[in-house]
């Protein structure tokens, strides 16, 4: 399997997982649902993982639907542009590669960002998103790159 379609693979899996998250955060608009939750809550024995699971609905209840209806949105949004990479890339489209090229390097600063000064619990999580991202651009430029000078040699 080429680097394309590896990369294309991984775009894709990230949009369903995406998919799947999105959808459990729908679902969760729900108020009959979330009352239910917190009703099979009461029925965990263990007092710590009934504590975390409580103050993860809470924090979504106190979020409210206007919210979560806006983080629909961007998560959409970001799975369309996943999916619209990963097939790009497994069908070796040009176009698909300046796509991942732009939407993966525009994470970066982000990143680098939360690296340095953000407070994350798991900081080699996101070196290594940071350094798989910075992987896949430098892959798909040096790609671009080449196939542009072989377009453009003299016949």
């Amino acid at each position: 399997m080429d680097g394309l379609r590896l990369i294309g693979l991984f775009k894709i899996g990230k949009a369903l997982l995406l998919l799947a998250t999105t959808y459990g955060l729908y679902r969760l608009l729900n108020p009959a649902l979330v009352e239910r939750l917190h009703d099979w809550l009461n029925t965990f024995t263990d007092s710590f993982e009934r504590r975390l699971l409580e103050r993860l609905l809470d924090w979504v209840d106190a979020l409210g639907s206007a919210r979560i209806g806006s983080l629909l949105l961007v998560t959409a949004i970001y799975t369309a542009v996943l999916l619209t990479e990963g097939i790009g890339l497994w069908l070796r489209k040009t176009w698909a590669e300046w796509l991942t090229v732009v939407a993966t390097a525009s994470l970066i600063p982000f990143e680098l960002w939360q690296l340095f000064f953000g407070h994350h619990h798991k900081p080699l999580a996101v070196l290594g998103a940071t350094v798989l991202n910075i992987v896949i651009v430098t892959y798909l430029v040096h790609l671009l790159r080449r196939n542009r000078a072989l377009r453009h040699r003299p016949a």
